[in-house]
């Protein structure tokens, strides 16, 4: 265990340095959040005011989601671009624990996610949203978003170890984005949706994260989603864990 811990701490400051150094990955983890929440807040917020919803307690969750998932798609592309430039290779040779490539690519993803869900909690702090719940309630918060995104990034380091090359676990990466997050209750209420589908949207991972950080900010039930998204984040970063280690001792 000791080893794991420090050869993934080794391991992730690379991938902090790595990141550093390209404009990009500093650029959406702050500037994209922020964008994307001033965007829904200034096109949807009277609408749903309209419909008796407060739209500063509910978008900021959304947006903390949607960046959770944007940091780990992240873990895609670095893996897979380690393992086409022979990076990966010379992990395998060297004597580390199999699972600290992936664990410490994860680190690095949970520092940029928590960056992004900063720079989010600011903005909905400015417009209004408030924590009900308290320091509790924001400590909640912070902890049920980082576990969420540790399976996204543990998940998404695996699909860097099975695609074809960089470009391609980039672009595969972002194809459950979409579905993800427009089905779920982040931009749209469950009875909004058509019968069939509404039991697809309330039971999959990311409407349980973001009806838990909703939850967490405010006065409604907090319990059945936070099992929810508890389950789903535990139980993913473990197979995804396991499996991302395997696929990396098989990698050549």
């Amino acid at each position: 265990m000791s080893s794991l811990v420090a050869d993934s701490a080794v391991l992730g400051s690379r991938a902090v340095t790595r990141s550093l150094r390209n404009p990009a990955t500093v650029m959406s983890a702050i500037i994209f959040p922020l964008l994307f929440f001033f965007l829904f807040f200034v096109v949807l917020e009277r609408v749903m005011e309209s419909r008796g919803f407060s739209y500063r307690q509910l978008l900021p969750p959304t947006i903390v989601i949607q960046a959770m998932l944007f940091s780990g798609m992240s873990s895609a592309y670095y893996i897979a671009d380690d393992r086409q430039s022979g990076v990966t290779a010379r992990f395998r040779s060297l004597p580390i624990h199999r699972a600290a490539p992936v664990i410490g690519r994860s680190l690095a993803d949970l520092i940029r996610a928590f960056i992004s869900m900063v720079v989010v909690i600011i903005a909905g702090l400015v417009v209004g949203m408030r924590f009900e719940r308290g320091v509790a309630g924001l400590l909640g918060f912070v902890v049920v978003a980082l576990l969420f995104a540790l399976a996204i990034s543990l998940g998404m380091g695996l699909l860097g170890y099975l695609a074809p090359s960089a470009q391609a676990a980039s672009s595969i990466a972002s194809i459950p984005y979409l579905p993800l997050l427009m089905l779920s209750t982040g931009f749209a209420p469950l009875e909004d949706f058509p019968g069939w589908l509404q039991p697809i949207v309330k039971w999959q991972p990311v409407t349980a994260a973001i009806d838990a950080l909703r939850a967490l900010t405010g006065t409604e039930e907090l319990w059945p989603p936070l099992l929810r998204t508890i389950i789903w984040s535990v139980g993913l970063s473990l197979i995804f864990a396991a499996m991302a280690s395997r696929a990396l001792g098989r990698t050549t």
